[in-house]
């Protein structure tokens, strides 16, 4: 806790010269309060801007800085680390989410996979940049299906299916959505997956399966404890 509470004093070394947006460099602020000796002090502004942080309309500039804005990004998706996948590493189906999926999602597997079902799941935790080298798993499974909670755009698709179609150019991604605001059951996603499948109507209300791990079977008596509505 001490290392985690501890308070740094910031270096108010006055500087002969400062900009905090060079163009081939990484953005860097020096400390509030810190002296600028050639008395050029740097601005903040919510517009495009020059290497001083002073607004600007300059076309190559604006150009420059966006290259730059998106290379801060690509540096970004090297950096965040692939999610693993949950159940089968390659078959029929893979499940994508992110966000309060998660457990649903991995109960829905975890019950295909009982039934003989070859499915996996994928849960993001980065939707921008994505993390790099997804393109190695799209080949592995026949279906893809995100699980969102937004409407099938003005296209048929969720919007991270969406964005995962554009990317990729992958048309088998699709998508099971719904904007009740309510959280998914696990019927829910196995009725969108499965259009019905017999098994998917077998799911009983209460004493499902609970896998994720905070919840776990040892301490968690009905699902009900965990999402009050049900999964039926």
């Amino acid at each position: 806790l001490a290392k985690l509470m501890a308070d740094p004093k910031p270096d108010l070394t006055p500087r002969q010269t400062f900009k905090p947006y060079p163009i081939d460099q990484i953005t860097q602020h020096v400390p509030p309060g810190t002296r600028i000796l050639d008395g050029k002090y740097p601005l903040l502004a919510g517009l495009e801007h020059d290497e001083m942080g002073h607004p600007t309309g300059n076309p190559k500039l604006h150009m420059a800085m966006t290259a730059k804005r998106r290379n801060k990004l690509r540096k970004l998706a090297e950096e965040i680390p692939m999610p693993e996948v949950y159940g089968d590493q390659e078959g029929d189906t893979l499940l994508v989410g992110w966000g309060s999926t998660y457990g649903p999602i991995h109960d829905a597997v975890k019950m295909s996979r009982d039934q003989g079902e070859k499915i996996g799941a994928l849960h993001f935790r980065h939707i921008h940049p994505l993390p790099n080298g997804l393109e190695k798993i799209w080949p592995k499974f026949k279906r893809v299906v995100t699980v969102e909670m937004n409407a099938q755009g003005l296209y048929g698709y969720g919007q991270l299916a969406t964005i995962l179609r554009a990317r990729y150019c992958e048309p088998k991604i699709e998508s099971v959505t719904k904007t009740d605001g309510l959280t998914f059951r696990v019927k829910e996603i196995l009725d969108g997956v499965f259009k019905g499948r017999p098994f998917a109507r077998k799911i009983p209300r209460d004493g499902a399966p609970i896998v994720h791990e905070d919840t776990s079977a040892e301490n968690v008596k009905s699902l009900r404890e965990v999402v009050p509505q049900g999964v039926g």
